[in-house]
């Protein structure tokens, strides 16, 4: 009999083990924004005061003339908040033959070189928007003289001189329009490849009836379903990297809510979204109206997670042993997989199995709880 058992038992592990490991992302979706063009720390508390939450990822724009002695102070502020700075690096002086052929290279090592002795990690969101025709480094850009192969050269040598550098503590960042703007373009014929990168990202914006172009109202699912569908063939984290809504033409109140609503049920490869807050093109801000901020205060607000407890009724027991089984033997995929990551990985999997195990048999005692 002990011998069946442990037989049985080393089948199940085997099978468990061969399981791919399912990532939850939008369920515990990271809040950024971009808070102003100096993150200072007055700023960030500010913002966070705004929202009634801490921001886990600040969002900076700089540009290829801009040394890293300017942008260490908003990174210590950054960092003093225990949040993660996210830089989108715009090389305004460069096209995509120029940085691949070396011409920023003595730029681009000091840079690395300075982000190397840092030491902190920095998320960089090099030519961003490609697949536009607005920037000098993108394809779809005047004169043509930016290619899918080009962009992709530039972006690899851009990496490579961070690693021949010795870097490792800067995460990479590729990144779309949600639409394809120009000749040419496209979501994926300019991916560097996943050695080159490590989150995906998107940029989108809900512009009403503002735009002197014919702008219209857009649901989420209308601005964003065809690049995320581009961008979750990837096997990487996607990540909105600039979002946000007009008032005009709609109800953005509303909008924040089935947007986020959206992201948690049908976008769930999103591992964080990242609010452009500013009053520009059209007010953007999450507190444009008392109305807008109020959703958006409600639809970050996190939610509370007893792990293991994957039935809610309170308790952790052989009910929940047997869902988990049941999900990792792939027969049972309705499960909410933030409860179920009981060691805090970010992927339910087999050492999830095993951890909630241990704990049934009283082996360990305490797993992890958000609501004491």
């Amino acid at each position: 009999m002990i011998k069946k058992v442990l037989i049985s038992f080393l089948v199940f592990s085997m099978v468990i083990s061969c399981c791919i490991a399912t990532r939850a992302y939008a369920a515990d979706l990271k809040i950024g924004a971009w808070v102003g063009t100096q993150p200072t720390e007055a700023e960030i508390v500010k913002y966070q005061e705004v929202q009634q939450r801490k921001i886990d990822i600040v969002h900076q724009f700089v540009n290829w003339s801009t040394n890293f002695d300017w942008i260490r102070p908003y990174a210590d502020a950054v960092y003093k908040n225990g949040s993660i700075l996210m830089v989108t690096w715009e090389p305004w002086e460069y096209n995509t033959v120029d940085i691949k052929n070396g011409k920023a290279d003595a730029y681009l090592t000091k840079m690395a070189q300075d982000i190397k002795s840092y030491g902190k990690e920095i998320w960089l969101r090099p030519l961003h928007e490609a697949n536009g025709n607005w920037y000098p480094w993108a394809i779809g850009y005047a004169g043509k003289i930016n290619t899918n192969e080009t962009y992709i050269a530039a972006f690899r040598h851009v990496v490579d001189v961070f690693r021949n550098n010795g870097v490792s503590n800067v995460k990479w960042v590729y990144n779309v329009n949600c639409s394809n703007v120009g000749d040419g373009t496209s979501y994926l014929d300019y991916y560097p490849g996943d050695n080159y990168v490590d989150y995906t990202s998107v940029d989108g914006y809900n512009w009403g009836t503002t735009q002197s172009w014919g702008s219209v109202w857009q649901t989420f699912d209308q601005i964003f379903s065809q690049s995320y569908n581009a961008l979750k063939t990837i096997n990487k984290p996607i990540i909105i990297a600039e979002w946000a809504s007009t008032e005009v033409g709609g109800d953005k109140a509303k909008w924040i809510t089935e947007s986020f609503d959206t992201i948690k049920t049908s976008y769930t490869k999103i591992y964080a979204a990242v609010w452009f807050s500013e009053n520009k093109e059209t007010d953007w801000r999450i507190n444009s109206s008392n109305a807008s901020l109020e959703s958006y205060r409600k639809a970050i607000s996190p939610v509370s997670v007893k792990y293991g407890d994957l039935n809610k009724d309170g308790e952790i027991d052989s009910i929940d042993f047997s869902i988990l089984k049941g999900y990792v033997l792939g027969n049972n995929r309705d499960i909410d997989t933030i409860a179920a990551d009981v060691n805090l990985d970010g992927f339910v999997d087999s050492l999830d199995f095993s951890i909630l195990k241990k704990y049934l048999l009283s082996i360990i005692t305490v797993l992890p709880d958000t609501n004491k």
